[in-house]
């Protein structure tokens, strides 16, 4: 029986050791990727939802997880064998193996290090203006220039694009409209193939817009460029920044900063009526007096709908105030406008912070 007993203790040590190598890789760091992935989006639209309620803003980021696999064996002479494969918390992993009264045991505790961004550095950058080179990224890589520019810029040759929704909601509806036609012309014109954006080299790089497959006439850029007061002759634009010497072929944009771009996209939260009424939120009004919806400005773009449910066919959603604020699953251009405004985020972010990450300890 002794005999028998050992080659059962070697087969489940066996068995584990399998499990602890590749599966172990296999099982775990697809759940890691996604928990992070899905944390990310949590944060950003809880922050989307503060601002929108003039609540304090908190980033923290992941810095890194360190896991190890601990194996708890204990063996005896029986002869029976038996294997159970449990998960008895949702942030830990294990299997337990058994033969008689032995037994071997594979946990894991991940220690997962956070980091909160603060401080002046994080602060300063979000408060300075996106650099025109990001935008220029952006669009190269295949994102819509008006949707680009709808978070990225505020104001283009004198056209607004809601400057006074770059800090707290107004009370008055912002200017927008001749802005909001002005990138919708730019898009038509992306989307067929007839305008390109183009990074000039040199000692000063600028970045030119581009008319294509000679759109330079077509109806588009006659529109856009009457808009703009540009030369309506004009077959390329330079794009320039407020403060550098203009002229009638140049394109002069003012960036705002991502914390701006986060105040603006934030008036896209729908909120409770009740909340309204009880003037937890700001109601923006017409110049009339009525009630401004802020999906004339945003529709199509951006969107978090709003329920005293936990919602079905949500793809990022938290609990806040007593209600649920979500994106649907199904509402393609926020998840467009969205994932947009996560990698400005990124590309625009501060160097990692100094700050001692703070360690969490699953399991313990």
């Amino acid at each position: 029986m002794k005999s028998l007993g050992s080659l059962l203790a070697a087969a489940v040590l066996l068995s584990g050791c399998a499990y602890a190598g590749p599966r172990a890789l296999i099982a775990t760091r697809p759940l890691y990727n996604q928990a992070i992935a899905q944390t990310n989006d949590q944060e950003l639209l809880l922050n989307l939802v503060r601002i929108r309620y003039r609540d304090t803003t908190y980033f923290t980021s992941v810095e890194r997880i360190a896991a190890s696999l601990e194996m708890n064996m204990s063996i005896g002479s029986s002869g029976s064998y038996s294997q159970t494969s449990s998960t008895a918390a949702k942030d830990t992993i294990g299997r337990v193996f058994g033969f008689g009264p032995g037994t071997i045991a594979l946990n894991e505790k991940p220690t997962i290090f956070y980091a909160p961004l603060e401080g002046e550095k994080f602060v300063r950058q979000m408060m300075t203006p996106i650099n025109p080179e990001i935008l220029f990224l952006l669009v190269r890589s295949g994102w819509s220039i008006d949707r680009a520019f709808s978070i990225g810029v505020i104001e283009m040759n004198g056209l607004k694009n809601a400057p006074t929704a770059s800090g707290p909601a107004p009370s008055r509806e912002p200017e927008f409209r001749e802005f909001a036609d002005a990138a919708k012309l730019l898009r038509a014109l992306q989307r067929d193939n007839r305008l390109d954006l183009v990074r000039i080299p040199g000692e000063k790089p600028s970045i030119e817009l581009r008319f294509t497959r000679g759109s330079a006439a077509s109806e588009e850029a006659l529109k856009f460029k009457s808009l703009t007061g540009i030369d309506p002759s004009a077959d390329r634009i330079r794009i320039i920044l407020a403060g550098d010497a203009p002229d009638t072929k140049s394109l002069v944009i003012t960036t705002r900063p991502v914390m701006a771009a986060l105040h603006f996209l934030a008036t896209g939260v729908e909120v409770p009526g009740r909340d309204l009424d009880a003037g937890l939120v700001r109601r923006t009004t017409r110049a009339d007096g009525s009630p401004f919806d802020w999906q004339e400005m945003l529709g199509g773009v951006f969107r978090v709908q709003v329920s005293d449910r936990e919602p079905v066919g949500a793809t990022t959603m938290v609990h806040y105030r007593g209600a649920w604020f979500y994106i649907a699953d199904n509402d393609l251009e926020t998840k467009s406008t969205f994932e947009l405004l996560t990698q400005v985020i990124a590309l625009h972010s501060a160097p990692p912070s100094t700050t001692a990450p703070i360690a969490f300890t699953v399991g313990k």
